[in-house]
């Protein structure tokens, strides 16, 4: 099974849940920080209005009451941050009305306050970065009145943005915390069923694991145990097929050298040798799959290029075309023989299609990779997975070149699986099959 991951979302459970959570939990925030300031906002601002007008309407009213003369000097008694008094006319570009809502609900506030009914017309000018709003009013006696008004600048409470900033640290954390109980059981489960690929093995959990992972712990126990009981009895059947019928064939060839007629004796002692193979391929197949089982074999570190070099020696000394090139330069933990085995078998599939077979070393920085490659027919692309199973074969002849019992890829599977390595296929340009086995580098195996 493929998985297309996207290159901007994360690849885990743990990061997508953290993500989301965190996201909606910043826009949340923001949105509650937002809102929170324009209230803040509209209640400052009809504060602002209402005490504006309650103040200008008795400045007002005060300033009527007292003589022409002292007028002036209470002028800048009566001024505050956002507004001061002035004894000016309105100038000429002043009008009844004006778009701001802010100087409409101020004007109203003042007029709804003033103990006679005024006429207020507006002006605006600017000064420097400030727009400052002008009310022109006349009082009783007639005497022209300007009030000043200035916007107040809005800050921010950093004290209360600190205060956002630390709960929100601490829902992030108890967020990770949460979303980490919530996957670690998964990935538990995850590494319990990849432990239970290999036949006999028992997963290992923590003493404080959750009682969900310990009953599907338990579920999977069951199920590997009846797998595993499967797989012996078919390894068990197909070693006593194999182990027996060694027997009748012995007894066959031995009755065709009684036999007067040459070219029959010829023909049967071949149909003899053919069977003799296929037998000895099966009790391959079964010795591969009880070798997982007891796992006899232990793991060591061996410099791969020296092990390829020494297999492929052995197969030009009997005159085979085999041919090695690259260098991986690794030293692999891994087990000999049956990385052998594997190799040896691969090299058997290809001479078996191809006259010449080359293998290639080469690494990256999570493997070492060791390729197969012949100028055989090759395999179709959709059969890639089909012939790694027991029995299967592509060429249905079965002649005396290329028969077989399809279970020389079944058997590089098994220990493909007992090494932990990846196994892939790929078709040559020209014909040909490359077949690459991907060891891991920093795994050892068990």
């Amino acid at each position: 099974m493929h998985i297309i991951e996207s290159p901007h979302w994360p690849h885990t459970l743990f990061g997508r849940l953290c993500l989301i959570l965190l996201s909606a939990l910043l826009m949340a925030y923001a949105l509650s920080f937002a809102s929170s300031q324009w209230d803040k906002m509209q209640v400052r601002k009809n504060h602002m209005v209402y005490s504006v007008g309650k103040d200008v309407a008795n400045a007002i009213s005060f300033l009527d009451r007292l003589p022409v003369s002292e007028r002036q000097a209470w002028l800048s008694k009566l001024a505050r941050n956002n507004y001061q008094y002035t004894l000016q006319a309105a100038p000429a570009d002043s009008t009844d009305s004006t778009d701001l809502d802010i100087a409409n609900e101020a004007i109203e506030a003042i007029k709804n306050n003033l103990e006679r009914a005024a006429k207020i017309r507006i002006s605006m000018r600017t000064e420097g970065d400030k727009k400052v709003l002008q009310l022109h009013l006349a009082l009783s006696d007639g005497a022209p009145l300007t009030v000043r008004l200035t916007a107040t600048p809005y800050t921010i409470q950093w004290s209360m943005f600190s205060l956002l900033c630390i709960q929100l640290a601490i829902i992030m954390l108890a967020t990770w915390l949460a979303v980490r109980t919530a996957t670690r059981p998964l990935a538990m489960l995850a590494e319990a069923a990849d432990a239970m690929v290999k036949p006999g093995a028992r997963p290992q959990f923590p003493a404080r694991a959750p009682r969900e992972v310990f009953r599907a712990a338990t579920a999977f126990q069951n199920m590997q145990e009846r797998i595993d009981t499967y797989l012996a009895e078919r390894m068990q059947i197909l070693a006593s097929i194999t182990h027996d019928l060694q027997t009748p064939i012995t007894r066959l060839r031995l009755r065709t050298e009684l036999m007067d007629d040459d070219s029959q004796r010829d023909k049967m002692q071949a149909d003899l040798q053919a069977m003799q193979k296929l037998v000895e391929q099966g009790l391959a197949y079964a010795k591969i799959q009880n070798q997982l089982q007891i796992d006899q074999e232990a793991s060591s570190k061996i410099k791969l290029d020296a092990l390829a070099d020494s297999l492929v020696q052995d197969y030009c000394d009997t005159g085979q075309h085999v041919s090695l090139s690259g260098s991986s330069n690794q030293i692999v933990q891994t087990r000999p023989l049956a990385l052998s085995r594997l190799l040896s078998n691969l090299i058997d599939n290809a001479l078996k299609f191809g006259s010449e077979v080359e293998v290639v070393l080469d690494s990256d920085a999570q493997h070492a990779v060791i390729t197969v490659q012949d100028r055989g027919p090759g395999i179709p692309e959709n059969q890639w997975e089909a012939v790694m199973q027991p029995f299967v074969r592509l060429e249905s002849s079965r002649n005396r070149d290329t028969g077989g019992a399809g279970l020389g890829l079944a058997i590089v599977a098994q220990l493909a699986l007992q090494l932990h390595a990846q196994m892939q296929f790929a078709n040559r340009e020209g014909g040909g099959l490359a077949v690459s086995v991907r060891l891991p580098l920093h795994v050892g195996v068990e």
